[in-house]
């Protein structure tokens, strides 16, 4: 094996370990043509197959090493993600390549479970049954406190004293506190007291007198 192909075989074993089971690794030899390591194979090749690679010119541009990502088919119809580094010699020269072919496949089938998941809603429900339960004040409460922290680049679970006052001032001023048991919902989500929830208000409130 050449020099250069031998010094990518911990970045190839690497790779396989990380990304095993689900990335296949590959080193070729471009001169051979031929696969000289294969890690976690899955494509069925062996070492001493074809790579298929001579109709490749990489001695075009030397600064163009990474090609990819792009998209591959596995034997069994399973889609590949794959990436590939050239690799060369001390003169620049293109000698070997080195492919990460990632099966995304069961990425797929994760993703197409949750689609169905989330939109398993029932289209025949009236508009007048949604509004039983949907948009309701506790869920206003919550977009609007989402919305807020956003906004502020703040983290719900890391508000500050002054955060808290400044996010319950904001709810008291769109009337958040009008609905019934809106104090005791808004207490816990900012995971403090009824009582402290007021102290915020009158505070404001002695402020401004």
């Amino acid at each position: 094996m050449k020099p250069e192909l031998k010094r990518a075989i911990p970045i190839a074993e690497t790779f396989a370990r990380l990304l095993h089971p689900f990335a296949e690794v590959v080193i070729h030899d471009l001169e051979k043509d031929k696969v000289e390591a294969i890690y976690n194979p899955f494509s069925r090749r062996e070492v001493g197959d074809n790579s298929y690679l001579d109709r490749w010119d990489f001695t075009v541009d030397p600064s163009e090493n990474i090609i990819g990502p792009y998209e591959k088919i596995n034997y069994d119809g399973r889609r590949l993600k794959s990436i590939s580094l050239v690799l060369r010699n001390e003169k620049d020269k293109a000698v070997g390549f080195l492919c990460v072919n990632m099966d995304i496949s069961v990425f797929e089938t994760y993703r197409d479970t949750l689609q169905v998941f989330l939109s398993n809603n029932d289209d025949t429900i009236s508009e007048t049954k949604q509004s039983l339960f949907k948009d309701d004040l506790y869920e206003q409460i919550n977009m609007f406190v989402q919305n807020h922290c956003r906004e502020k680049h703040l983290s719900l679970d890391a508000l500050s004293r002054e955060d808290k006052q400044a996010l319950i001032l904001k709810l008291h001023e769109k009337g958040a506190f009008n609905g019934k048991n809106a104090t005791n919902y808004i207490a816990r989500i900012l995971n403090i007291s009824r009582a402290t929830v007021y102290n915020y208000l009158k505070e404001k409130e002695s402020e401004t007198v």
